[in-house]
């Protein structure tokens, strides 16, 4: 199942609650949850928020992402924290603060 979505049903939400909670619309929830997209990065940390996680289950959950996709696309932001965070042997924790200090800082 996808990350998302289980830690949605973990948190008793349906997709059109975490929608509003993240500040988007339940059709990219929908297409992130079935895989047919992987979300931006500022989508990522938006939900990180909505669902209440703490900065590792962030860079936890963006691993899992990408890890579940199997895509590399050289221009999502995603895959480039991801990548950068395997470079540089960030932990889970230092990757989910280093995706939320980007989105404060308006870099993507």
């Amino acid at each position: 199942m996808n990350p998302i979505k289980s830690l949605r049903l973990a948190a008793d939400l349906n997709g059109t609650e975490l929608a509003k909670r993240a500040g988007s619309s339940q059709g990219t929830i929908w297409k992130v949850e079935t895989g047919y997209r992987l979300p931006s990065l500022k989508l990522l940390v938006s939900l990180s928020y909505a669902l209440k996680l703490t900065d590792a289950q962030a860079g936890e959950l963006a691993r899992a992402l990408i890890a579940e996709s199997g895509l590399l696309k050289a221009e999502s932001g995603l895959t480039v924290l991801v990548g950068l965070s395997d470079v540089m042997q960030l932990t889970d924790a230092q990757a989910g603060k280093l995706a939320r200090a980007l989105i404060k800082n308006g870099d993507e």
